[in-house]
């Protein structure tokens, strides 16, 4: 026994003002106590843990053949590091280093972006897409609200799967619909690529984009010009007939239409009619003289000839008159001869000089024609002349529309066209459309059902052992209560727990001689003269023990007196027949004979019994009377022990009122049920009163105590004979 009420040995604590005790913390929720704990749980639960799982995989069956089917595609794109300039100052390279560990990262957290999903939804417009609006049941509403919902849609079914150890990045999109899905994958890496180009090479592509659109504006007015400038040339004849009309002036490109290149040429032909008009004017006024002589000579080809030979006929006759005379026929001839070449050569020189008039006029009609010819051109040449100032002001601004889209041209290859716009972004592998569902998965949802319900199980069996404040474990009487455990006793049905006592042999036998030895130890050597059997509460197995109790020391050749002090709700009936109306109750009234009140009990015997008696209406007032220890005082004598079975100790007031006059009080508890604030209550509450606790005894230990060493066969597993000499040993009935 402890000297003092609130000193033991125990792994928790007391607190000196209320008296109660506090646990430490609970072992380790891994530690090997604690598995065997739970497994001892798994194994004592197993019909409700089988019907949580079942139920759960129902629950997974159902859903599965409910589900919609989701399909899901996939675009795999390749997320290269980009360029940078190299460099050999340390800390820019430091800088450079730490730049590219979060540049993947941040790639991945721009792929799940609002600004990309929002670009995706308006780049498809998914807002008027039937198929997406039924897919996901969209409803109506304002153009951002549907946005925000679309948005949100995608974003709950996009996924976004780097490649562990790699570049490269799964898009996946999940939908109803298998062309949707592949769809909204293929959109989300294409946008995702044009919004990096848009961030790289922002100012470079609006600055191309704007050179693209300025240039294109300025063809459409050079080909608006040059339509005008050809359109005005043809309708006032300025046609250009040579390579000048593509030159910047002007007036060069009017002199080289078709009327100046005609006056030119008429004017040069002019030029020659009037040179051959002054020529056969000077021919036929210079008809005489050697000059007009050769002229002829030159004109006629035969008068040279004629004169040559007229001539070497004078000479014949100057050399025939010279010998001959006049009627000489030689001479006569050569002079007919001589007159025939004269007129011959007369006629040829008046032919001639008719030619030369010819010639003349000739000359003259075509100088005239000439010179109206050109005359006329020379009207028209004007005339151009003064349709040329249109004409050149359309040819300066085709050549200003020309100069201007040459410069923007070469500016904008200057920007870099070619390979400004390259991205660091590839597409590995477009989404192809599914060809069957990936949700839902018979397999993988049972799967699932089956993990949620073992969590549902884990779950509650931690909350149930953590909630449970039942003893399960007889060790902790000591580390919680402070009190030594005195014995450990099983469950028995209750018909047989009479016939079990009578088997010396029975676990139930067994256990309570086994308290009795340890009470006797506790107690300094020997079972105090006067032990109270109490309980935090009724139905905790105290009658049980106290008649137990008192028949086992009866059985040790000790005379036992069994006081039923239960004034309220005695259960000792149960066990032991002894019908006496009355007894305690009647005692504490003022009835000093208390041998009058003993029986015998049946069909236990060997030791005497003093009922309860008639019920009293106020059993606090008997106890308090001081008539209880008076009766204590007279049976103690006569008995070598007295076994109260005294009244539960919470809730009432009878307990610590008997505790205090007793030699010693122990405290049964039944396990598996009750709290332990119910327990150490009932302790407080014994110690105020200054009772001397020696010890706890642990009751109605079953199966779901096994793990700790009790329980049925386990600890008692001798057997136990009957009068039939057949012995029980726990696997059947053998005989003996």
């Amino acid at each position: 026994m402890n000297d003092s009420p609130h000193e033991f040995q125990g792994n928790g604590q007391y607190n000196g003002n209320q008296q109660l005790y506090y646990p430490e913390a609970s072992d380790d929720i891994f530690s090997l106590p604690q598995i065997e704990k739970y497994f001892d749980l798994l194994r004592t639960y197993k019909y409700v843990i089988a019907g949580v799982l079942a139920f759960a995989l129902a629950i997974g069956l159902i859903f599965t053949l409910l589900a919609t089917p989701q399909f899901r595609a996939t675009a795999r794109i390749e997320i290269s590091p980009a360029e940078q300039n190299v460099t050999n100052v340390e800390g820019l390279q430091s800088e450079a280093l730490m730049t590219d560990r979060a540049y993947l990262p941040t790639q991945y957290e721009l792929l799940e972006s609002y600004s990309l999903a929002a670009r995706v939804t308006r780049e498809l417009d998914l807002a008027n897409n039937e198929d997406f609006r039924d897919s996901f049941g969209v409803e109506a509403g304002t153009a951002r609200e549907l946005e925000a919902s679309i948005v949100a849609i995608l974003f709950d079914n996009v996924e976004i799967s780097p490649i562990t150890n790699s570049l490269l990045v799964d898009i996946s999109f999940k939908s109803p619909s298998r062309r949707l899905s592949a769809t909204v994958a293929n959109a989300w890496s294409d946008a995702y690529i044009e919004e990096n180009l848009a961030r790289r090479f922002g100012a470079t592509i609006e600055a191309r984009d704007f050179l693209e659109e300025r240039l294109e504006q300025t063809r459409q007015r050079l080909e608006t010009a040059e339509r005008e400038l050809i359109a005005y040339a043809a309708d006032q004849g300025l046609l250009s007939v040579s390579p000048g009309a593509n030159a910047a002036n002007g007036s060069e490109a009017v002199n080289q239409t078709l009327v100046a290149s005609e006056l030119a040429e008429f004017s040069r032909a002019l030029q020659s009619a009037s040179e051959a008009r002054i020529a056969a004017e000077a021919a036929l006024v210079s008809r005489s003289g050697s000059t007009a002589a050769s002229d002829l000579d030159m004109r006629s080809g035969s008068i040279p000839s004629l004169r040559v030979r007229r001539a070497e006929l004078q000479t014949k006759l100057a050399e025939l008159l010279a010998r001959f005379g006049d009627d000489y026929p030689p001479v006569q001839a050569a002079r007919a001869e001589l007159a025939e070449i004269n007129n011959v050569i007369s006629q040829e020189e008046s032919d001639a000089v008719a030619r030369l008039r010819a010639n003349y006029r000739e000359a003259v009609s075509v100088e005239e024609r000439l010179k109206a010819q050109v005359a006329e051109l020379t009207r028209q040449f004007m005339s151009q002349k003064q349709n040329s100032v249109q004409y050149n002001i359309l040819q300066r601004d085709v050549d200003t529309n020309r100069e201007l889209y040459a410069g923007l041209l070469q500016r904008y290859r200057e920007i870099g066209v070619v390979g400004v716009g390259e991205s660091n972004i590839v597409i590995v592998d477009e989404a192809r459309i599914p060809r069957a569902p990936f949700s839902p998965s018979l397999v993988k949802n049972l799967l699932i059902a089956l993990v949620a319900g073992l969590g549902i199980v884990a779950v509650g069996l931690y909350l149930y052992d953590m909630l449970n404040q039942s003893l399960r474990d007889p060790r902790q009487v000591k580390d919680r209560l402070g009190l030594p455990l005195l014995g450990s006793i099983p469950r028995t049905e209750e018909g047989d727990i009479v016939e079990e006592l009578q088997h010396s042999y029975s676990e139930l036998y067994e256990a309570y001689f086994s308290m009795t030895s340890t009470l006797a130890f506790n107690a300094g050597g020997s079972v105090p003269r006067s032990v109270m059997i109490t309980s935090s509460r009724p139905g905790e197995g105290k009658s049980l023990t106290a008649v137990a109790l008192a028949y086992l020391m009866s059985r040790q050749g000790k005379r036992v007196l069994l006081l039923d002090c239960d004034l309220r709700k005695s259960g000792m009936n149960k066990y032991v027949n002894a019908n006496n109306p009355i007894g305690v109750s009647q005692y504490l009234q003022g009835n000093d004979d208390w041998r009058s009140m003993i029986c015998a009990p049946d069909p236990l015997g060997g030791f005497d019994v003093i009922t309860a008696g008639r019920k009293s209406p106020s059993a606090a007032e008997l106890l308090a009377n001081g008539r209880f220890s008076s009766l204590l005082n007279e049976v103690e004598p006569a008995y070598d022990h007295v076994i109260i079975d005294g009244p539960p100790v919470l809730g009432l007031v009878d307990a610590p009122l008997i505790a205090s006059l007793i030699g010693g009080v122990v405290l049964v508890v039944e396990a598996n049920e009750g709290k332990w604030r119910y327990l150490e209550g009932a302790v407080a509450r014994l110690r105020d009163s200054n009772a001397e606790l020696v010890g706890a005894a642990v009751t109605k230990l079953d199966d779901r105590n096994i793990m700790y060493g009790y329980g049925y066969g386990y600890g008692y597993g001798y057997g136990y004979s009957d009068d039939r000499g057949t012995v029980d040993d726990g696997k059947g009935v053998q005989a003996a």
